[in-house]
Protein backbone atom coordinates (compact mmCIF):
# COMPACT_ATOMS: atom_id res chain seq x y z
CA UNK A 1 0.00 0.00 0.00
CA UNK A 2 2.20 2.70 -1.16
CA UNK A 3 1.51 6.07 -2.51
CA UNK A 4 4.40 7.91 -4.55
CA UNK A 5 1.87 11.28 -3.48
CA UNK A 6 1.91 10.59 0.21
CA UNK A 7 4.99 10.90 2.07
CA UNK A 8 6.17 10.38 5.76
CA UNK A 9 5.43 13.34 7.93
CA UNK A 10 2.74 14.61 5.61
CA UNK A 11 -0.01 16.89 7.66
CA UNK A 12 -2.73 16.46 5.12
CA UNK A 13 -2.95 13.24 5.49
CA UNK A 14 -4.01 9.85 7.98
CA UNK A 15 -3.86 6.87 8.14
CA UNK A 16 -7.34 5.37 9.00
CA UNK A 17 -7.64 1.50 10.45
CA UNK A 18 -11.06 0.67 10.62
CA UNK A 19 -12.20 -3.32 11.21
CA UNK A 20 -16.03 -4.77 10.51
CA UNK A 21 -16.05 -7.14 13.40
CA UNK A 22 -14.19 -6.08 16.29
CA UNK A 23 -15.38 -8.04 19.15
CA UNK A 24 -13.09 -6.79 21.81
CA UNK A 25 -10.94 -3.56 21.21
CA UNK A 26 -8.04 -2.56 24.39
CA UNK A 27 -6.56 0.94 24.54
CA UNK A 28 -3.48 1.32 26.84
CA UNK A 29 -0.07 2.73 26.68
CA UNK A 30 3.39 1.03 26.43
CA UNK A 31 3.61 0.84 30.58
CA UNK A 32 1.78 -1.95 31.29
CA UNK A 33 2.37 -3.83 27.60
CA UNK A 34 5.83 -3.90 28.54
CA UNK A 35 5.10 -5.88 31.78
CA UNK A 36 3.43 -8.27 29.67
CA UNK A 37 5.55 -8.68 26.99
CA UNK A 38 8.02 -11.34 28.69
CA UNK A 39 5.06 -13.55 28.17
CA UNK A 40 4.45 -12.32 24.37
CA UNK A 41 6.35 -14.43 21.58
CA UNK A 42 8.95 -11.31 19.82
CA UNK A 43 9.01 -13.08 16.64
CA UNK A 44 7.90 -11.08 13.40
CA UNK A 45 8.36 -7.68 15.46
CA UNK A 46 9.87 -5.25 13.26
CA UNK A 47 11.57 -1.82 14.29
CA UNK A 48 9.65 1.51 13.10
CA UNK A 49 6.49 -0.97 12.05
CA UNK A 50 2.73 -0.68 13.90
CA UNK A 51 0.54 -3.09 13.34
CA UNK A 52 0.42 -6.82 13.79
CA UNK A 53 -1.02 -9.88 13.80
CA UNK A 54 0.02 -11.14 17.22
CA UNK A 55 -0.02 -14.61 18.34
CA UNK A 56 0.52 -16.24 21.44
CA UNK A 57 -0.03 -12.58 23.52
CA UNK A 58 -1.03 -12.91 27.17
CA UNK A 59 -4.08 -10.55 26.03
CA UNK A 60 -5.19 -13.64 23.12
CA UNK A 61 -4.55 -15.99 26.20
CA UNK A 62 -6.65 -14.46 28.90
CA UNK A 63 -9.59 -14.34 26.62
CA UNK A 64 -12.95 -16.54 27.68
CA UNK A 65 -12.55 -19.70 25.93
CA UNK A 66 -16.37 -19.06 25.48
CA UNK A 67 -15.59 -16.12 23.32
CA UNK A 68 -12.82 -18.55 21.33
CA UNK A 69 -15.79 -20.97 20.80
CA UNK A 70 -18.31 -18.36 19.62
CA UNK A 71 -16.02 -16.93 17.63
CA UNK A 72 -13.02 -19.39 16.11
CA UNK A 73 -11.94 -17.21 12.95
CA UNK A 74 -11.42 -14.73 15.67
CA UNK A 75 -7.59 -13.37 15.21
CA UNK A 76 -5.91 -10.77 17.71
CA UNK A 77 -4.12 -7.72 16.28
CA UNK A 78 -1.90 -5.08 17.93
CA UNK A 79 -1.20 -1.62 16.89
CA UNK A 80 1.59 0.13 18.55
CA UNK A 81 2.12 3.87 18.00
CA UNK A 82 3.93 6.15 19.87
CA UNK A 83 3.10 5.92 23.24
CA UNK A 84 -0.23 4.12 22.70
CA UNK A 85 -1.43 0.26 21.94
CA UNK A 86 -4.26 -0.92 21.20
CA UNK A 87 -5.64 -4.74 20.68
CA UNK A 88 -8.43 -5.92 19.07
CA UNK A 89 -9.83 -9.05 18.24
CA UNK A 90 -11.82 -9.44 15.35
CA UNK A 91 -12.95 -12.13 12.83
CA UNK A 92 -12.47 -9.82 9.98
CA UNK A 93 -8.85 -8.42 9.54
CA UNK A 94 -8.33 -4.76 8.94
CA UNK A 95 -8.68 -2.17 6.32
CA UNK A 96 -6.53 0.58 5.77
CA UNK A 97 -6.67 3.47 4.20
CA UNK A 98 -4.77 6.96 3.27
CA UNK A 99 -7.41 9.84 3.85
CA UNK A 100 -7.37 13.58 4.12
CA UNK A 101 -6.69 14.53 7.96
CA UNK A 102 -10.52 15.90 9.76
CA UNK A 103 -12.37 13.55 7.63
CA UNK A 104 -14.45 11.04 8.81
Amino acid sequence: MSDPEIENGDETHDLRVQFARPEIIRILDEMPLSTESEETPKVGLVPDHFAYRVEGALFWNSQAEALKIVYPKAQHYRFITGWTCIDVVSVAGPIFAVVLRGTR
